[in-house]
């Protein structure tokens, strides 16, 4: 990492700094360390490590290509020596939780350490392994082929890290796809996975418990909330009143199944438009209404519409955690995206590969989620299902070691 892109990372979660000055700090900090080096000071950064100038000796050097000696002067060396909190936190071993949907597989490898967890690297690609799930219930061919290969990436990345302790969970797709089994199968005979395949009330359960995580890290208090999660082939909604769940439904509603469903054709029309929104409207009404304080959203379709709405070039959670997305801003982007044929869609800036042709059915689903419960915005919240798996992996793997 450069002095550039350590700027660039801390300009993501201190946005009220400009720029500029973080890339000034950054390079203040290291000038600093460099002049107190040369005057002899060691440099400490606490629980990180220790940094001090040793003097080497003069030494004579021979060339074994002519056997000709020259002497090489003095030189000065900078040594690092790790701090004990540090060099702990670097050999507690890593755990990974992988989140295999209807349209996006991710993963996340992270650890535990003194009480906190540290989510520390995530990776996500939109595999559609729901393709066909809408009309024909299965698995389509190509999307067996494209789910195995990415599941085969992730592999690597697992090997890379010496990661043995992983966690995979399948949702709506394995629960309802005719071939699921069979993909289970191919999966760990070619890529070592075993997939568990969860309940809708586990999946409510795990993406609560990266909820509830995401929203420690926000500067605010928030008691009475809906949570809610569109994913490719189902939405989970849960009602969450003083840390304690009241209850929760898996609604047969999602942005890759919804496409398929109605056969979308870009641009969108008003009637399609219409037809879309009544048939959302009628799948959610056997959701309690309530009074929530919030409605908090969370999953890939929610990251994408914060990405849009703050037209970001790339995908910085950092940025989109905690971002709130007004009813006024969604209608707007419904209606400007609506406008679009598939090509346009891809160009939009915020958009990402691979959801362009879903991103609609799942704006309008979040569209008729505000106007179901009556309010006015939503909560982006970048903690979900993936990093609410991974928790679950850290709290097994605890009890294993006592």
């Amino acid at each position: 990492m450069t002095k550039k892109e350590l700027a660039e990372k801390l300009s993501y979660k201190f946005s009220d700094i400009d720029k500029e000055d973080l890339e000034y700090i950054v390079e203040l900090f290291f000038e600093i360390i460099k002049e107190e080096l040369k005057k002899g000071n060691r440099v400490e950064l606490r629980n990180f490590g220790i940094f001090t100038l040793k003097k080497t000796k003069g030494t004579i050097f021979q060339n074994p290509k002519n056997n000709q000696r020259y002497y090489v002067k003095e030189k000065y060396r900078v040594l690092f020596k790790i701090g004990k909190e540090f060099k702990k936190r670097l050999n507690t071993p890593f755990l990974a939780s992988l989140d295999l949907g209807t349209q996006t597989f991710r993963l996340c490898i992270g650890k535990k350490f003194n009480g906190d967890a540290l989510f520390l690297m995530k990776k996500r690609e939109n595999v559609r392994l729901g393709e066909g799930l809408g009309i024909e219930g299965i698995i389509s061919p190509s999307a067996f082929v494209r789910g195995l290969e990415c599941l085969k990436k992730f592999r690597e990345e697992l090997s890379k890290y010496e990661i043995e302790n992983y966690k995979a969970i399948g949702t709506e797709v394995f629960r309802k796809a005719k071939n699921a089994k069979e993909f289970i199968e191919k999966a760990k005979e070619e890529t070592g996975f075993e997939i568990e395949v969860i309940s809708p009330e586990k999946e409510v359960e795990l993406s609560l418990k990266g909820i509830i995580w995401g929203l420690k890290i926000l500067p605010t208090e928030i008691k009475n909330f809906v949570t809610v999660d569109v994913g490719g082939g189902s939405s989970e909604i849960a009602y969450i009143n003083d840390g304690e769940r009241k209850w929760s439904k898996s609604i047969d509603l999602g942005a890759v199944v919804l496409k398929e469903i109605f056969n979308l054709k870009y641009p969108l029309n008003v009637k399609v438009l219409r037809s879309l929104r009544e048939y959302i409207r009628e799948k959610l009404s056997s959701v309690p209404t309530d009074h929530p304080e919030e409605i908090i959203i969370t999953g890939g379709t929610a990251s994408l519409l914060g990405g849009l709405d703050l037209k970001l070039n790339q995908y910085i959670p950092e940025k989109l955690h905690g971002h709130r997305i007004t009813k006024e801003n969604l209608e707007k982007l419904i209606k400007k995206l609506s406008n679009f044929d598939l090509e346009r869609l891809r160009r939009v800036r915020g958009m990402e590969e691979g959801r362009e042709d879903i991103v609609l059915p799942g704006a309008l689903i979040y569209l008729e989620i505000l106007e179901h419960f009556n309010k006015e915005s939503m909560l982006l919240n970048e903690y979900g299902i993936l990093e609410g798996t991974l928790l679950s992996l850290i709290e097994d793997y605890n009890l294993a070691k006592l």
